[in-house]
């Protein structure tokens, strides 16, 4: 798990083993496949997290978000630039896909949905 520090005391933590660097970007991977990327220009400091203390904190933020720390489905982003489209709020999109605002906010500035200074309403 790497935790990524980003600009205005933002942050994500990623269920990541790998890190590459693509044009600009820095690819998270996890087991062979893409789990997230954030551009280099964001980020201000990445942090190794103690695995075995990750695995309580996932399970608690799983208690209330089910889907938190899996990877997005197709399905699931589908799902969410529809919901953002018709002006879904924080709590609605919270609750359609099971997962943290966090993540949600992270996944929307990834499809270019929400920009870096926006904030998840």
């Amino acid at each position: 798990m790497v935790r990524v520090m980003l600009e205005d005391a933002d942050y994500c933590d990623v269920p990541a083993d790998l890190m590459t660097f693509d044009d600009g970007a820095v690819v998270f991977w996890r087991d062979g496949e893409e789990v997230g990327r954030h551009r280099q220009s964001r980020i201000r400091s990445l942090e190794l997290m103690d695995s075995r203390s990750m695995t309580r904190k996932i399970k608690a933020a799983r208690r209330h978000h089910p889907k938190a720390f899996r990877p997005w489905t197709p399905e699931d982003e589908q799902l969410l630039a529809d919901m953002f489209h018709k002006g879904a709020g924080k709590d609605e999109l919270i609750e359609a896909l099971g997962r943290q605002e966090g993540g949600i906010a992270t996944r929307l500035r990834g499809l270019g949905l929400l920009l870096d200074d926006q904030k998840l309403l």
